[in-house]
């Protein structure tokens, strides 16, 4: 039988070559069963008789013409035909000659599993007396077996000639079938060898290609630190070789991993421009980010009208602080002044509050003296959390950033159950140093201050401190600049 496979689409040859030998074998020792069967029901029936004659026939053991002995005198032999009457007698028929008998088959010695068999020969038999005349019915039942015998024998050699002629051309298919898939199947497998070695060989090569290339335009980033440290190059610099660190400085310069379990900013900053000094977003060509200010009794007193007409869309107006010596919370003394002012020139507020608490009750103390403050303005843009470590001695300096992370929580909860939208403000060494940043980020906004022309803070924020050295009409002296990305 043959099959087409589900996964070459070759055909695949499968003969049962040991059925079809059994098969044969068995065929044939049914045939020479039923050919025993018919002759010993021949010898039966050709068995002399008691008390009949008989005559003897001496046939030759080298298959020619058998002689018939002379018969006795007054006596025809079985070929001369009936007796002639005495007298008006009625004419005696004569005996009929016995069939000769076949010798017992035997197989050749060169037949292989019963394949050839031997073809009978005639032997001598011994003399034996006349054989009665056979009745009609006798008559019949020899001519039966005759036929049977004949069509036996020609059953024999039919099955011979049938498996041989079937036999021949199987095997020979089968055998140019295997040949032939077997020489497919070795170029295959040279031809995949031989692609193997050579796709190898194209990656070794490209591989010291690129190692070559990686050696002369590249070196050890122990070297690179030691370069960095030596130029004092900018933050922004570095980090253009970085892109699974975050690079920033305090007394020093710091390559801090990224946390890719935290939310991600998803800036486009291609779409990120500048004008006069000044950043605009606009990523399908319309502004997404809005342009402002944050203050504190330090700029003094604010021409707000004039600031607004300087493209200012907002301020962020300090609303209060705590002393980092002795711990009493102030309010800022041009808070209400700033707040007035800004709304009056129709500018968006928000509010933050300078925080030395070091505990997690000092922080919420902190919001609710600033819930109080807030109240009777409109405040739409965020509340802030804003705690610095500072240069001089002071309360919260040497808090762990566990602490600090839980300070700036409790604060931002406190601020959010009222109503208002909390933020926490930071630098890059701030967040990545001095506070648990992966317990703040993701649950509330962040401010974040980096002064370089593209930010390059991975995580998300929405609102970027750009410059603390901004100019802007309205205000004497620099002031800080903000670009707003929240809604």
């Amino acid at each position: 039988m043959s099959k087409k496979t589900n996964d070459t689409g070759e055909w695949a040859f499968n003969i049962d070559l040991d059925a079809i030998r059994s098969e044969a074998e068995k065929q044939d020792a049914e045939t020479h069963a039923e050919a025993d069967r018919l002759l010993a029901q021949l010898d039966e029936l050709s068995a002399p008789q008691p008390g009949a004659d008989t005559k003897t026939l001496d046939l030759p053991t080298d298959g020619g013409q058998a002689e018939a002995d002379p018969p006795p005198d007054g006596e025809a032999t079985g070929s001369a035909g009936p007796e002639k009457p005495e007298g008006n007698a009625p004419a005696k028929p004569a005996a009929p000659v016995p069939p000769r008998r076949p010798a017992p088959q035997t197989r050749s010695a060169s037949s292989a599993g019963g394949q050839d068999i031997r073809p009978p020969q005639w032997v001598n038999t011994p003399p034996q007396p006349p054989q009665p005349p056979l009745t009609r019915k006798e008559q019949r039942a020899k001519e039966k077996r005759d036929r049977r015998l004949a069509k036996v024998e020609k059953r024999r050699q039919k099955n011979h000639l049938r498996l041989s002629a079937v036999l021949a051309p199987l095997l020979a298919i089968t055998n140019v079938v295997t040949l032939g898939f077997w020489g497919i199947g070795a170029l295959e497998n040279r031809l995949t060898v031989q692609e193997a070695e050579e796709a190898r060989v194209t990656a070794e090569s490209q591989a010291a290609a690129l190692q070559e290339e990686l050696d002369q335009n590249t070196i050890p980033l122990d070297q690179f630190t030691e370069q960095v440290a030596a130029y004092n190059l900018s933050a922004q610099f570095i980090q253009e070789f970085f892109d699974d660190r975050i690079v920033y400085k305090d007394t020093s310069v710091h390559y801090a991993e990224i946390d890719s379990s935290l939310p991600m900013n998803s800036y486009d900053w291609s779409a990120l421009s500048w004008e006069n000094g000044r950043p605009s977003y606009t990523p399908d060509g319309a502004r997404h980010a809005l342009l402002g200010v944050d203050v504190s009794y330090h700029q003094g007193e604010i021409d707000w009208e004039a600031t607004a007409a300087d493209g200012i869309s907002f301020a962020m107006v300090r609303a209060g602080y705590r002393g980092y010596g002795n711990g009493a919370l102030m309010t800022d003394d041009y808070f209400a002044a700033n707040m007035a002012g800004a709304s009056a020139a129709g500018l968006e507020t928000g509010v933050y509050f300078f925080s030395q608490a070091v505990t997690a009750d000092e922080a919420a103390e902190e919001a609710n003296y600033l819930l109080e403050l807030l109240s009777g303005y409109s405040v739409t843009m965020p509340v802030v959390f804003d705690m610095e470590v500072m240069t001089e001695d002071a309360r919260a300096n040497d808090l762990t950033a566990a602490e600090r992370a839980a300070i700036a929580a409790a604060f931002c909860d406190t601020v959010a159950a009222a109503g208002y939208t909390p933020m926490v403000y930071g630098n890059t060494a701030y967040y990545m140093a001095k506070v648990e940043f992966d317990k703040i980020c993701g649950s509330y906004d962040i401010w974040l201050a980096q002064y370089y022309d593209t930010p390059f803070f991975p995580y998300d924020f929405s609102m970027w401190q750009y410059t603390n050295e901004g100019s802007v009409a309205g205000i004497s002296g620099p002031v800080d600049m903000n670009l707003y990305f929240g809604e």
